[in-house]
This record gives C-alpha cells, structure tokens and sequence, in this order.
C-alpha cells in the first residue's frame, strides 16, 4: 500500500491540526482522523453519517445558495466539482467568478437546523476547523477570500410531514387522543411551524457569514503536515499487516 501521494480532504483539517499538550506530537484526535483516512485508502470503508439536520441542509442547499445570492445582490454557482493539488483535495460549496478553478471568492454554507441553532452561531467564534477547511478551499482554487455562510430556511415539506407524523405517533403512544383532527394535535402542529417554517420571516435576517481570509502562514503549516501525516498512515499500515504475518 502506497500513501506518499494520499491527499487530505478540505474537512478532516480541522481534526488533523490538533495536537499533544507538549506540541511535540500527533494529538489523539488526529490519530483517529487518520485512522478513519486508513480505513478509506485502505478498506475502502467510509463513515455514513447521516441526522436530520445533514439531511435537511442537503435538501434545501439549492434554496439557501438562491437566497444568499438575493441578500447580498451577487451570482453565488454552486460547486460539484472535487479540486485537488498535490496536499489537499475538497469540494467547495459555492464560488463567485467564471469557473471554480479562477474564482475570487469560495464559500461553505452551513444550513441551520432551527432558529435557535442560526442564532447561537451568531456569538459563536469561528471554528478553527471552519478556518482550515476554507484555507484548503484557497489553496486548491487561488481564492484569496471566502466565509462560512448561516442561513435559516423552513424545513422541507416531506420532512416536517414525517415531524407530524411522529408527534401523532408521541402523542397515541402517551394515551392522548390523538387523530389528525383533535384541537390536541393541531395546537401541537402549530408549534411545530413555530419551530421549523420560517417563509414569514425576512430573507435579509435568515442570512449572516463569517468571513475568512487566506492566511499564507495556515496553508504552509498544513502543507508541512502532510509528509508526516503520509509517513504515520505508513507506519500504521506496517505494524498492522506484520501483526500476524500472511503466508
């Protein structure tokens, strides 16, 4: 097995940078990062996570990119295309300019579960994964700027029809009189709009970023990583294949 030209993927970077106390070491959160690395070069074998906020920011991905181009009065395209160089490889979610190789600006959308979860962000400091993830991004498109966009869009149809579904459900496992009619039910219905359909609220206040700028010194830092990080994959693969030698 051959890692020297394993590439890092733009969203394990913020796990990868973590270091020992003593800053002499690989931290163990970015051993298992690499295990999880190891486990895909090797096994072929990825994690499929999925909860239904990641289920819900795909779905409405397309709607939040509309909605972020209307707010700020530019042309966002979204971004299928992998990129990678000789360090990293990733995928960004949106860019301005004529194709995502040249453009200007790349940015990462962050679709938010609730009202609740968008707000709070708003106090939140930027994740340095978030910084490492966008600085990736730059060195893979000569991007020279980006942000981490919040947006608040209602839940999709389906889904907050399986959230009915499952409050019935609740609510006739409890005892309750529990039909689609009961003023119970339906009372309970409209605090689920409350909580997850937002239409009515302003567009402009559904929508706030943190920028990022390309930060040289981040980017060589990670580059230099790299090395190590293919000489630990190959060390780990070593010891682990001699454990019981195949004849």
């Amino acid at each position: 097995m051959d890692f020297s030209k394993t590439k890092f993927r733009a969203s394990s970077w913020g796990n990868l940078l973590t270091e020992t106390k003593d800053k002499k070491g690989l931290g163990v959160t970015c051993q298992k990062e690499l295990l999880k690395i190891y486990n895909r070069e090797v096994y072929g074998w990825d994690e499929d996570i999925t909860t239904p906020a990641m289920e819900k920011g795909t779905i409405v991905q397309p709607e939040s990119i509309l909605m972020y181009s209307k707010v700020e009065g530019k042309f966002f395209t979204e971004n299928t295309q992998e990129l990678e160089n000789e360090w990293f490889k990733g995928t960004p979610d949106v860019f301005l300019g004529y194709s995502i190789e040249t453009a200007s600006q790349v940015d990462d959308m962050k679709n938010s579960w609730s009202l609740k979860t968008f707000t709070s962000k708003m106090i939140d400091p930027i994740d340095n994964g978030h910084k490492a993830q966008l600085n990736v991004y730059f060195s893979l498109s000569g991007a020279t700027t980006g942000n981490i966009v919040h947006t608040l869009i209602s839940m999709p149809q389906e889904m907050f029809k399986q959230e009915c579904d499952r409050l019935l459900w609740k609510m006739a496992n409890k005892g309750q009189i529990a039909t689609e009619y009961a003023p119970e039910y339906l009372e309970a219905v409209e605090q689920l709009k409350k909580q997850h359909l937002y239409d009515h609220i302003d567009q402009r206040e559904r929508v706030f970023k943190q920028p990022i700028e390309r930060d040289e010194e981040l980017i060589e830092k990670m580059k230099a990583k790299v090395p190590i990080f293919r000489q630990w994959l190959e060390d780990f693969h070593r010891n682990h294949m001699s454990l019981y030698p195949k004849t």
